[in-house]
């Protein structure tokens, strides 16, 4: 993960980035519903630049967005938390119209702002996990993991890409915070759930994937609206290396809430 966010980082370096809050939303298209893309760490809203016309093609209008994780936020006390993450794309969602039912598309750690936001929006309706993470995954040896993989790579970063460091290390730091809050969220049964598990994990750890790929299954088999896909030749970035598996999970999800 945090080795492969500066190259992450440099391919996407020509998006815009918003510095402070409030979000900059990038709504595209028309119709129903909103399919709002998250993106992961050490990326931006261009890592869904490959899938984003394919989408929006669907006759949906699609939501795109640079997360804003700089500490310390102008708008929080305290420093970085995945909830500070989570009020802020509430929020800028609220300016949307007419409460229009709203899929989630979240990849990498995206997937925990996702499942916050079930917490709060009653028109979520549908959620696609994109080698996402999910409450169940973040372990305690996840955390430990992060945190010894990680941790000795701050000072490279913060002199090779110091912009990106302001980002990435805050929510590094964060994650035993994180894991806690995590613990506290529940994905309603009844919402559409499409799990997409990449063939190779961005954890190392052989036994720490085994605890993650137990925690997607466990999830999966909790609910008869829950749905795991392998996503078979990709790596992390899914949506990159294997595309067809997000837009088909997508073009599902639609699919689902409009049949209601």
């Amino acid at each position: 993960m945090l080795a492969a966010f500066l190259a992450i980082f440099l391919s996407t370096a020509g998006a815009t980035a918003t510095p402070f809050y409030p979000l900059s939303l990038e709504l595209k298209g028309e119709g129903h519903p909103i399919v709002v893309l998250i993106h992961g760490n050490g990326s931006n809203a261009s890592a869904w630049n490959n899938i984003e016309p394919q989408i929006r093609s669907m006759g949906v209008q699609t939501v795109v967005y640079d997360r804003v994780i700089l500490d310390p936020h102008p708008m929080w006390e305290g420093g970085y938390a995945v909830e500070h993450e989570a009020k802020d794309l509430i929020t800028a969602l609220s300016d949307l119209a007419d409460n229009a039912p709203i899929i989630l598309v979240a990849h990498s750690y995206g997937g925990y702002i996702a499942s916050l936001l079930v917490e709060e929006l009653e028109n979520v309706q549908g959620i696609v996990f994109v080698d996402a993470g999910i409450p169940q995954d973040m372990s305690a040896e996840l955390v430990d993991f992060v945190l010894a993989e990680y941790t000795p790579r701050f000072e490279a970063l913060e002199k090779a890409a110091p912009e990106l460091a302001k980002t990435v290390i805050p929510v590094i730091k964060a994650y035993p915070a994180t894991a806690q809050r995590m613990g506290s969220v529940t994905i309603p049964q009844h919402l559409p759930v499409i799990d997409i598990v990449a063939e190779t994990s961005w954890v190392k750890d052989a036994k720490v994937v085994a605890q993650m790929r137990k925690a997607h299954a466990d999830f999966t088999a909790a609910s008869p609206n829950r749905i795991s896909v392998f996503a078979k030749g990709s790596g992390h970035n899914v949506m990159q290396d294997k595309p067809e598996y997000v837009i088909e999970a997508i073009k599902r999800i639609v699919e689902q809430v409009r049949g209601k």
